[in-house]
């Protein structure tokens, strides 16, 4: 990590070391610019999932089907530095020598849970990481036959807890075993007590238990069907419909020490936050119908010439499927983009893409 202070936006005039400025002297940090230290006991993550059913013929070349899926991830593997967030600016404000040491840390890569051991005595700990996954479903299968078919599906889902994986959807960061989610005890009343005279923003508790919910990439509800029917003369036609919910939504406050945006909730996991549509806890339902046809004809022997066209998004809907949700662009400055219908990881517009055409040909033999 690093982090360094300036006097002017443009990032030309650096805060000298020892200069008091913002209740700090201390206005350049490094930590954990070397490889990561392995925990010689450090296990591999790993998944467990149970999974039961049963399918029902209800018709010839129909059947239907229910299904319960149950996911946890029991043990994580991440990075972690044993001292709370703010050990390194309140130690330097105090000349408290055991807390500068968190300024210089070295991360160690190892299976985070409660037991892992805190340092500063700042009543910090670590906890559990959390990821439950719990979906129930039912399906309809129609095989091809009498020159159609069709397959459905709708799923009922939740995804929660305060560890979403290898890669947080929440801002985009693909780091596999070393994203910011352990970087520091979570269990850490001492963010806000002491952060709050350095222009702390957020609640890192909310990234641990007290913060669990669902996690970005949960829809409780999806919905899908796929159809197709084959006309004698050679013609296909295609057609499909997916529907689900859309993403939830947290505020998340920049990280004080890295001065990177997106990382420590303002809130407790869904809670939602005010957008240019009014507040919202999840960003609006989507939904798309996609159309397909193509027509063949031989040309001789065991040759065809097959031509294709797609329509994807038929309605042209362009509903929003994301908000702005970070509420600063840096540590210490305010995003002007938040609450907009803008993708904060990927940069754009977060509107559905507009209908598209697609047309070709195929040649078998």
């Amino acid at each position: 990590m690093s982090r360094a202070d300036y006097f002017d936006a443009a990032l030309t005039r650096p805060v000298p070391e020892g200069t008091l400025a913002a209740s700090v002297t201390n206005h350049f940090q490094q930590a954990g610019l070397s490889a990561d230290v392995l925990d010689p006991n450090v296990k591999a993550s790993y998944l467990n999932e149970f999974l039961a059913g049963a399918e029902f013929q209800v018709a010839p070349s129909m059947s239907v089907g229910l299904r319960y899926i149950r996911r946890r991830i029991p043990r994580v593997l991440e990075d972690v530095q044993p001292y709370p967030l703010v050990a390194c600016d309140y130690g330097t404000l105090t000349g408290n020598d055991e807390l500068t040491q968190a300024c210089s840390v070295d991360y160690v890569l190892t299976n985070p849970s409660a037991s892992t051991p805190v340092l500063g005595g700042l009543g910090a700990s670590f906890e559990d990481p959390i990821h439950h996954y719990d979906a129930v479903e039912f399906t309809a299968d129609k095989r091809f036959s009498n020159r159609w078919s069709m397959q459905g599906s709708y799923r009922w889902s939740r995804l929660w807890g305060n560890y979403e994986g290898f890669y947080r959807d929440d801002n985009g960061q693909s780091d596999p075993g070393i994203t910011s989610l352990f970087d520091f005890p979570t269990n850490d009343p001492s963010y806000t007590a002491l952060g709050a005279q350095f222009g702390y923003r957020g609640d890192i508790r909310f990234l641990g238990s007290a913060g669990a919910g669902p996690l970005p990439l949960d829809r409780p509800h999806q919905a899908k069907l796929f159809a197709n029917y084959a006309f004698p003369m050679g013609l296909n036609l295609g057609g499909g419909v997916t529907a689900t919910s859309g993403r939830p939504l947290t505020a998340l406050a920049a990280n004080p020490s890295y001065a990177s945006a997106g990382e420590i909730p303002e809130t407790p996991r869904g809670q939602g936050f005010l957008t240019a549509d009014g507040f919202r806890t999840r960003a609006p339902f989507q939904y798309d119908t996609n159309l397909h046809a193509d027509y063949s004809f031989r040309v001789g022997g065991n040759r065809r010439i097959v031509l294709l066209a797609d329509v994807f998004n038929l309605l042209n809907t362009q509903r929003i499927y994301d908000y702005n949700n970070w509420t600063e662009s840096s540590f210490g400055a305010s995003n002007p983009d938040f609450g907009q219908p803008y993708s904060a990881v990927l940069g754009l517009p977060a509107y559905q893409t507009p209908r598209q055409l697609r047309i070709g040909a195929r040649v078998d033999f």
